[in-house]
């Protein structure tokens, strides 16, 4: 599933082997941005993703449009596999190892995509960035903030250089971004991805357990 960078200048960490694990969470992703060009052309991108947490999982669902998922099925059967629809699935096991797949839905497909094809998908390699939006060890890294938060334990971090800047509300409760603001200092890109918490998900109804029948696939199915 490809997202926008959350933070152009922050540092991409992978989680180590044996690091404690993220509490649970379930929330839904805003992510909006704007892009300014040259001739004054200013075009907005916005879209929805629901995020489910748990110890060795990470789920990352797009919230699509009816008329998305009509054009899904009308599309079926396709040698073809959307990312930018399909739901990422990563786990990881108790030595740190990675597994990305991408879930297709309407195809009951699960689609492994092996590390020498992350970029085809969007997906940067780090657990971390993934499970919170930003690794901690990066927006702890940054300075910081004067600016006032109202959330109980939580705290602004920012940093500005070269012409761009980061802004992070960092939740130390739930170790997660709760928002995430980048862009350049002069206006013509801004990024602001906001998280907001969610009712736990029922062990039972947790997705990745209702997928066991999907085909199991693999990205280079795909390739001509």
């Amino acid at each position: 599933m490809k997202n926008f960078p959350l933070a152009l200048l922050l540092l991409t960490a992978t989680m180590s082997a044996g690091a404690a694990e993220l509490p649970s969470l379930d929330a839904t992703v805003t992510y909006d941005s704007k892009f300014v060009s040259h001739a004054g052309v200013t075009e907005t991108r916005q879209f929805r993703n629901i995020l489910i947490r748990r110890p060795g999982h990470v789920w990352m669902e797009r919230v699509l449009p009816a008329q998305a998922q009509e054009h899904a099925a009308a599309h079926a059967g396709h040698k073809h596999f959307d990312f930018e629809t399909s739901t990422q699935h990563l786990t990881r096991t108790a030595t740190g190892a990675i597994r990305a797949e991408y879930v297709d839905r309407g195809e009951r497909r699960v689609v492994f995509v092996p590390p020498t094809e992350y970029s085809v998908s969007g997906f940067d390699g780090s657990w971390d960035n993934a499970a919170a939006m930003v690794s901690e060890k990066a927006v702890k890294a940054m300075p910081l903030s004067k600016r006032v938060t109202t959330v109980a334990g939580t705290e602004w971090r920012e940093e500005s250089r070269n012409g761009w800047y980061n802004r992070v509300l960092w939740s130390n409760r739930q170790q997660v971004a709760l928002i995430v603001e980048s862009g350049k200092t002069d206006g013509s890109i801004t990024r602001r991805t906001v998280l907001e918490l969610q009712p736990a998900t029922a062990d039972a109804a947790l997705p990745w357990k209702q997928i066991g029948a999907y085909a199991q696939m693999e990205y280079d199915d795909f390739m001509d």
